[in-house]
């Protein structure tokens, strides 16, 4: 079978795996594959792209996958045979280059990648629960001196509660995958009851002389906290 290349050589692939010389002009280049030896006859002002068209035929392997190297150095496709120095009974070396191992690093990089976003979720939360303990902290000392019957100012409840309103706004901008997602939510539905808790502490403040239970829901005293928590349960 015959096949003419780039440079005008016809190069005829032999039963094992020689390519015999088929016209003068021609240069021999003795080729290594794996534990593959072989020759190959082609004009010298060939490129190493022509020579992988021949390598290809007495090898079947395609030339995208070739990596030629001639004394140590791996060959460009345009690069001509003669300007490289080869001469006739020359050694090349073929390499297979394999797709899979690019693939494989894709993949790791692709993993990394996911990786670190879902470090940058569980971080992100991590920063806004450690406000939200110092709100919890204030809330629970709201709670204390409303418990005692002092009176407390209202600003102090709308104060707590504005703030707690803009973590559930933090929490909403964060983009969260796996771990990250299961703790923003935890953290969402840790905010929500103490926004509860603040509306409930603000009814015992305003009516001293009576004890409104804490888990009351639906309850006047609880329909604004209600209203305002609803809004942020579609976090998942």
């Amino acid at each position: 079978m015959a096949e003419e290349n780039g440079g005008g050589a016809t190069a005829t692939t032999t039963g094992n795996n020689e390519v015999e010389d088929a016209g003068a002009g021609t240069i021999k280049i003795k080729v290594t594959y794996g534990s593959n030896n072989f020759d190959v006859f082609i004009p010298p002002q060939s490129t190493f792209a022509d020579l992988k068209k021949v390598i290809a035929k007495a090898t079947g392997l395609e030339p995208e996958v070739q990596n030629l190297l001639f004394r140590g150095k791996g060959k460009d496709d345009h690069e001509s045979l003669h300007m490289a120095g080869v001469k006739d009974n020359a050694k090349v070396i073929v390499m297979e280059n394999s797709p899979s191992k690019d693939e494989d690093l894709a993949k790791v990089e692709e993993v990394k990648e996911n990786v670190e976003e879902i470090s940058r979720g569980v971080d992100a939360v991590r920063i806004v629960r450690e406000e939200n303990d110092q709100f919890a902290e204030q809330v629970a000392s709201l709670e204390a001196v409303v418990g005692s019957g002092t009176q407390v100012s209202d600003k102090d409840f709308l104060f707590l509660t504005e703030m707690l309103m803009r973590q559930l706004l933090k929490l909403d901008g964060i983009d969260a995958e796996g771990e990250g997602r299961i703790q923003r939510k935890s953290e969402v539905r840790r905010v929500q009851g103490l926004v509860e808790k603040l509306d409930n502490l603000k009814a015992r403040n305003s009516n001293p002389s009576t004890d409104v239970p804490e888990t009351a829901s639906g309850e006047a005293s609880m329909e604004s906290s209600t209203k305002v928590t609803e809004k942020w349960e579609v976090f998942e």
